[in-house]
């Protein structure tokens, strides 16, 4: 058993114990009893091992005390909340002198009472929201309020002729914000607040009441007079600004009526503290970047295809070198979700991951953790998804200058020794990194054969062997290391700063990663299942509770999801009441998309779409073809039926005996097949009533026709 921060223990008689601080130098651990309302206290790591031994404490690996939540669903009284609460946790902790001393009664009593006098809130309140903090996995959300177990949550209350809300002082009793009110209030604040002219929110809502709530009379002058109607049927300013708040966006704000400069440069959130020193042990600072790989592929599908130039993501460990986690796809250079995806799978493990590519590995081989800091440019971590996202998660944000490439040389190192070892074998790479080429040479986009998951392949290889054997020369050994003889490579560089640098492994469950990081969307419920991308899912939890049939009969509805781009076989829903994610898994007919990407599978329907439209096209040439074949036969027939047709025979005559007609016509027919398989036959013999009724019918017809001359 690895011991490292956030772990969850259970003891034989069920009590359940977090691990909140690890000291590997005093070789003690601190946790929390996850059910008690008391302090962190410390054990010996050789007495958990011990326990472990005597099988009188296990791990457990499901983590159901960490609060699962999408941050746009959050009402602004919860997000007011937590922040306030996160305020009073980082000036205790940041007033530590060292990390350790929360955990000392002594240290800790003196930064409490502080806080007490900073903030004006009681010693109990400050103490049930450390413990909280420790409980929840030290992220943010654990200090949201539990809104969510009171009332109807997300339900508005609905519109009656009563009036809500505490009754007025005044004889008007006035009036309820239903629907068409609120439309009317968004319009307002689109017209009068949300823009450069700065109005006030008091003005906006007098225009509003110009705008809608006021009607004109013209007297005996002519002259348009402004009536206002009955007070008692106005909104009241206080409700106007009750659902001004309620759906007003600060970022929306200030960027309408300032700029978006302003946004950034005075009221955007600023994350990270420049002052902390960087790269001081494991998982203590990450950098992210993106680039475009010098190779053309081709598509998965098809490979007469050529797809273009992938995007990789790389996150390395300024401590130790380390890649801990990748990204390749075909999305935006610097976007978000490509960003958001790598991080995802740097937090966790890859085991799953390279095997899905033929790569089998256990998870030393190639280590995740949960970062303390990110170093950025400024391309993917920057914006609303991700201030949030990352925030939560307990990571601070650094963003580097624009234009220094040098801040973060350690990636653009990385990036230049994966093409250095892919472009002597692969074919499709790009020429002296132009697209120009001399006269008389050849397309190299031409040659591309690789596609995306052969790509990503390689460069797994390429990451395994950075991690465990690349030597990197420039790394500077403290003594320690050189009395260790500890080699310059990442992963014993890792190994060597978890034991000697008191590295902070701290971990969260896939569910919480995965709800933070992926990229999130809605997908709709239908009878057939739930669809996203075109495509369909299904799980035991949704048939269990009847929703494709509650979709049939009552009409689709949307849900939230999130989902990994890079392998869209599986997606995910919040599951409330496990306070989880709950996976679903796609239809058996639609296996064909099974671990592809958005890409590939936007490329397999545009193909099978154009394939349809090309087929349509020669149908409906073929289609005309037959029009005019079916025309040219009735015009022949006609023709020849008005060449023989007799003119003497009356309507009634022409229309007697159909029937009857209808039986010769049948014995001619059936002669003429008989006739013709006699002949194939060499005269076989023939059923010799038929061959009797087929005389005599010849005769009748011979008969009429020396009549009718």
């Amino acid at each position: 058993m690895k011991i490292v921060e956030n772990m969850l223990l259970k003891h034989a008689d069920g009590k359940v114990i977090r691990v909140v601080f690890v000291n590997r130098t005093a070789e003690i651990v601190y946790v929390i009893d996850m059910e008690g309302q008391q302090w962190a206290y410390p054990i010996f790591i050789k007495e958990l091992f011990l326990l472990e031994e005597r099988q009188e404490i296990i791990q457990v690996h499901e983590d159901t005390y960490v609060r699962v939540v999408f941050e746009d669903e959050l009402s602004q009284s919860e997000k007011v909340k937590r922040e306030q609460s996160w305020a009073v946790i980082r000036f205790v902790l940041d007033n530590m002198e060292h990390k350790e001393h929360i955990f000392v009664n002594k240290y800790r009593e003196a930064q409490i009472k502080e806080a007490m006098n900073r903030f004006n809130r009681s010693y109990n309140g400050i103490k049930n929201l450390i413990i909280r903090y420790w409980k929840g996995g030290k992220t943010m959300n654990c200090l949201l309020p539990d809104y969510y177990r009171c009332g109807s949550k997300n339900k508005e209350r609905k519109s009656s002729e009563k009036k809500r809300g505490r009754p007025r002082k005044s004889e008007d009793e006035g009036v309820n914000v239903d629907d068409n009110m609120k439309k009317v209030f968004k319009v307002a604040l689109n017209r009068y607040y949300y823009n450069e002219r700065k109005n006030s929110l008091r003005i906006t809502y007098e225009l509003m009441l110009k705008d809608f709530f006021v009607s004109q009379h013209d007297n005996q002058n002519e002259q348009k007079i402004a009536l206002r109607l009955d007070h008692s049927r106005l909104p009241s300013y206080q409700q106007f600004l009750y659902w001004f708040r309620k759906m007003n966006s600060e970022k929306v704000e200030v960027t309408k009526r300032r700029g978006s400069r302003v946004y950034q440069q005075n009221f955007r959130t600023i994350i990270g503290d420049a002052t902390q020193d960087a790269g001081n042990a494991c998982g203590s600072l990450w950098q992210i970047d993106s680039t475009l790989f010098d190779i053309y592929l081709v598509s998965s599908f098809n490979r007469d295809l050529i797809v273009g130039r992938p995007i990789l993501f790389l996150v390395i460990d300024v401590f130790s070198r380390m890649i801990m986690g990748i990204n390749v796809s075909f999305e935006s250079l610097n976007s978000y979700s490509g960003a958001m995806v790598a991080l995802a799978n740097s937090m966790s493990s890859k085991k799953q991951y390279t095997s899905n590519y033929g790569i089998e590995i256990e998870d030393e081989e190639w280590p995740w953790c949960v970062p303390v800091r990110i170093l950025a440019d400024r391309g993917e971590l920057v914006g609303k998804q991700i201030e949030n996202a990352i925030q939560n998660l307990g990571i601070m944000i650094q963003n580097s200058p624009p234009y220094h490439a040098d801040y973060k040389g350690i990636i653009e190192s990385a990036f230049h020794q994966m093409n250095m070892k892919i472009k002597p074998f692969a074919d499709g790479v790009v020429i002296n990194g132009k697209g120009n080429k001399e006269r008389g040479e050849s397309d190299y986009r031409l040659k591309a054969s690789l596609t995306i998951e052969e790509f990503t392949k390689i460069i797994l290889k390429c990451v395994l062997f950075h991690n465990k054997h690349h030597v990197i020369n420039d790394y500077i050994l403290d003594e320690a290391m050189i009395q260790e003889n500890v080699e310059k490579i990442p992963l014993e560089l890792w190994k060597c700063g978890i034991k000697h640098r008191n590295g902070q492994l701290r971990i969260l469950s896939d569910e919480v990663i995965r709800a933070q990081l992926y990229p999130s969307d809605t997908a709709s419920v239908t009878s057939k299942g739930v669809a996203f991308k075109k495509m369909l899912y299904a799980s035991e939890l949704t048939l269990k509770n009847e929703w494709y049939q509650r979709a049939r009969n009552n009409g689709r509805w949307r849900v939230k999801i999130c989902y990994d781009p890079r392998d869209l076989t599986n997606i995910y829903i919040i599951d409330n009441e496990e306070k989880g994610l709950h996976k679903l898994t796609l239809l058996d007919h639609l296996l064909k998309f099974s671990y592809k990407s958005i890409e590939e599978i936007e490329q397999i329907i545009e193909h099978e779409q154009n394939t349809i439209a090309k087929g349509k096209e020669l149908e409906l040439s073929k289609k005309l073809q037959l029009f005019e074949d079916i025309k040219g036969i009735v015009e022949e027939a006609k023709v020849k039926t008005e060449a023989l047709k007799d003119q003497s025979k009356s309507v009634s005559r022409k229309l007697r005996g159909i029937k009857e007609n209808q039986r010769k016509e049948r014995l001619l027919h059936r002669a003429n097949s008989s006739l013709d398989t006699m002949e194939k036959n060499q005269r076989s013999a023939v059923d010799d009533v038929e061959l009797e009724e087929l005389h005599l019918f010849r005769q009748i017809r011979t008969e009429e026709d020396e009549s009718h001359e």
